[in-house]
């Protein structure tokens, strides 16, 4: 856990109008873990059928794009489309 965190957390609490000691505030974090078990290969293994299903869908957005020229001398928009 990050040092400093509970007396912040604490001084939140005091705010709120709860009168909570320190101790107990960093008594009920959670502990920081070690690495976690799965790897990025393992997840990628697990996962791969439904990734690769999920790649097939595409959803078109839009049809005919706008295209709007800005004219650098004035800075508006729209210029010499005429």
């Amino acid at each position: 856990m990050c040092f400093g965190v509970a007396p912040r957390i604490q001084g939140e609490l005091l705010r709120l109008g709860f009168a909570v000691a320190q101790s107990t505030v960093a008594k009920y974090m959670a502990k920081r873990g070690g690495p976690s078990d799965q790897t990025w290969g393992t997840f990628l293994r697990n996962h791969a059928p439904h990734i690769a299903a999920m790649d097939l869908f595409v959803v078109p957005h839009q049809l005919c794009p706008v295209v709007r020229s800005v004219d650098r001398t004035t800075g508006s928009a729209g210029a010499g489309l005429d």
